[in-house]
């Protein structure tokens, strides 16, 4: 188990290369020169009395076409605030139907190698974390940050929504995403980032025997004369380097007893944020088990958005 002091004291050899700025703008400007072609199909099967179920698609990096399940409240014409739900690593984008009745409208994002986002690209979970590693403009998780921006690109398209209150949270790679997503959108005014995966991936990768960041140790086993650019590319994608260009309130909530990414290097992610933050930690409790965080990470976002906790 993971102390505080632990955290304090823990110090990341990760560093932010230089064009790490102009290499996300440029991926910014690609994407922005994409069609987005969103569209939003009605599924009534998926419809409650307070909520409107649709799904969701825009095109994304290269080309992709993307899958999301997109809830609106049934009641009132907008605009509605709107939550960006970003995925886990192997989990499949959930169906976030409960903030209907609280008058917020959610975008739950099925990023490439997600069912149904797959066809065009499925490295496999494992796979994803080291797919085209080689080079940051081949790394697979290029795509993956896209997709999650061009989510922010649909819901500021979506005349239901209001421009100016747009949040984003997630768990795990949902955490990670979140974070770099905030980091590099200004649209997002608040955030909540869970057991944050994406960080400090060379303390990761020795610090735990399990997967995904296992992923990484077995490339480097395989290819030790990769292991150098690896790592250098890995550094364009570290939420930690994308943290201190957070400027909206984020909130980071930590299991102390991790067993999938280690609570130091999330806390790495969390001290460097550029904005408002705030920590909870969850004493005995590992990945993704902290009985208290759905319930927390619910009232944060409720406070920051501005609605009441039963709608």
């Amino acid at each position: 188990m993971a102390t505080q002091s632990d955290l304090v004291s823990f110090e990341t050899q990760v560093t932010c290369p230089d064009d790490f700025d102009q290499f996300w703008n440029s991926v910014l400007a690609d994407l922005a020169a994409i069609p987005l072609d969103a569209t939003a199909e009605a599924d009534p099967l998926r419809n409650t009395d307070a909520v409107k179920v649709y799904q969701a698609g825009y095109r994304s990096l290269d080309g992709l076409d993307i899958f999301a399940w997109y809830s609106v409240p049934a009641r009132g014409d907008g605009p509605f605030p709107a939550i960006l739900h970003l995925p886990g690593y192997k989990s499949e984008p959930a169906l976030r139907r409960d903030w209907g009745a609280k008058g917020v409208a959610v975008l739950s994002v099925a990023v490439r190698g997600k069912l149904p986002s797959s066809a065009e690209f499925n490295p496999g979970y494992p796979g994803l974390l080291t797919y085209g590693v080689e080079q940051r403009d081949t790394y697979g998780y290029k795509g993956v940050i896209s997709d999650c921006v061009r989510g922010v690109d649909f819901l500021m398209s979506r005349p239901e929504i209001d421009p100016e209150r747009i949040y984003c949270c997630g768990s795990s790679q949902g955490g990670g995403l979140t974070l770099i997503t905030s980091g590099l959108r200004s649209e997002i005014k608040a955030g909540v980032s869970g057991y944050p995966f994406l960080c400090c991936y060379p303390e990761s990768m020795r610090m735990l025997r399990s997967y995904p960041y296992d992923e990484l140790s077995c490339y480097a086993r395989a290819y030790p004369d990769r292991v150098e650019q690896m790592l250098d590319t890995l550094r364009y994608f570290d939420a930690v380097n994308f943290a201190p260009r957070i400027k909206c309130p984020m909130a980071v909530g930590i299991a102390m007893e991790d067993e999938v990414c280690p609570p130091e290097t999330s806390y790495a992610a969390y001290r460097l944020l550029g904005g408002q933050r705030e920590l909870r930690l969850f004493p005995n409790s590992g990945h993704g088990n902290a009985h208290a965080y759905p319930a927390w990470e619910a009232a944060w976002l409720q406070q920051h958005i501005g609605v009441a906790a039963q709608g």
